[in-house]
């Protein structure tokens, strides 16, 4: 029972994540940070018995001693097949990897950490998210098959590009791909993310070109790391063919966190000279230096914006999305708490992907919503696309009534063209 998963585990540990195990002391303060367990109540969510679980199972057998553990409880109890691995999937699925907890632990111990490492051994178990696995493994197969699919790419473009120029009447409105260009925009999945940005970078006079790849990994949420790796790089080589001095990544947190706070200890050398930035950033940016102009208070709205966690916890940026927002609005409300300590919505680790984890990311988000709730706003802003799929559906299901809204869109239809 679960030999695959021990000898997974034991591999990927490293010396980080032995510290990690060795150093937890239990001391609780990680408790009431997650937002799983503040909804559940449910011991597994609790982040310390997410690394303490991992540690009890490698203790259970190694180099020939013996050791009870709690895997020789489970198994002496017969509860192998069924307690234990429902305790391992909530343990480490039914997590977003937030690191809200990290922010409390007086070590600074990245649980993160170990529930990918967790969540890849378990997949090697059959335990696990394989749909999300799947598109990771699409993410990773796209590359090689990428010539074949630019023709169907590029006429879906081109129909796009014809009815936007009719829409917004600028006959010149261009959306080029695989060309020559100083910035490389990496898109999500969908026109919506194609559009506002078209927009913007007309109105920047930008030398832009489009990825023929996306910007989502979704392996980077199970824990493959090789495979993450891999359909980042397909990125990384057509930013070096196509001479681009910026890479920017769509509204997208994971995403963001991998671009920049993977890449350089992945590729090294080969990303030199190339600037990586959220979509975000780059946009702020054209707004700073006056190469977009926008209507001042073109929304009287009451909005607020929620940190998406991957894009502010864990990369940093908290202020370019808030001067976007506060450059077209007329009442932008702060969540309390926000920034480094705003709480997780509950729809990342690739919950978003999985349909049978709905009602956990539906549960799990209620401190979100009671966040969203005291501030009395009527659009919500954010600058993830999971956070915005997820912040849709607790409005649907607690009766929020509130609009979701991206940060980029804001300003593309506050535009001055």
């Amino acid at each position: 029972m679960l030999t695959k998963f021990l000898e997974t585990i034991r591999q990927r540990i490293t010396r980080p994540l032995q510290y990690y195990q060795d150093i937890c002391v239990r001391c609780g303060a990680c408790i009431d940070a997650c937002h799983f367990y503040v909804a559940s109540g449910n011991p597994a969510h609790i982040p310390a018995y997410r690394m303490m679980l991992v540690k009890k199972l490698l203790q259970d057998s190694g180099n020939g001693r013996k050791r009870k553990g709690i895997l020789g409880w489970y198994r002496e109890t017969g509860m192998a097949s069924e307690r234990m691995v429902t305790e391992l999937r909530q343990a480490l699925w039914e997590c977003t990897g937030c690191r809200r907890c990290s922010v409390f632990c007086p070590f600074d111990l990245d649980t993160a950490l170990m529930v990918n490492v967790g969540r890849y051994a378990l997949l090697q178990e059959g335990m696990g998210m394989e749909m999300v696995a799947e598109i990771g493994n699409a993410e990773v197969s796209k590359g090689e098959i990428i010539d074949a699919l630019k023709e169907f790419y590029v006429d879906q473009l081109r129909e796009l590009e014809g009815r936007l120029r009719e829409e917004w009447g600028v006959p010149d409105l261009r959306i080029p791909v695989d060309e020559p260009a100083r910035v490389l925009y990496v898109p999500v999945v969908g026109e919506h993310a194609i559009i506002p940005l078209a927009k913007i970078f007309h109105a920047a006079k930008e030398s832009w070109t489009l990825s023929m790849f996306t910007a989502t990994n979704h392996s980077f949420f199970v824990g493959d790391i090789e495979k993450a790796k891999q359909a980042a790089h397909w990125i990384v080589q057509e930013a070096r063919r196509l001479g681009a001095q910026v890479i920017a990544y769509a509204e997208c947190g994971h995403a963001t966190r991998t671009l920049l706070n993977f890449w350089d200890y992945w590729f090294g050398e080969e990303i030199k000279g190339i600037q990586r930035v959220s979509v975000v950033q780059l946009v702020a940016s054209y707004l700073q230096e006056g190469r977009i102009q926008v209507r001042p208070g073109a929304f009287d709205v009451p909005m607020t914006y929620h940190d998406p966690c991957n894009l502010g916890r864990n990369a940093g940026i908290f202020e370019e999305p808030r001067m976007l927002i506060r450059a077209v609005a007329t009442d932008f409300r702060e969540l309390t708490p926000s920034r480094e300590l705003n709480w997780c919505c509950g729809g990342g680790g690739g919950m978003i992907a999985e349909p049978d984890m709905f009602e956990v990311r539906m549960k799990g988000g209620r401190p979100k919503v009671e966040q969203i709730q005291r501030t009395g706003a009527r659009w919500v802003v954010t600058a993830c696309e999971n956070c915005k799929t997820q912040l849709a559906d607790l409005s649907d299901r607690y009766g929020l009534g509130v609009e979701i809204k991206g940060a980029v869109d804001l300003i593309a239809d506050a535009l001055v063209v």
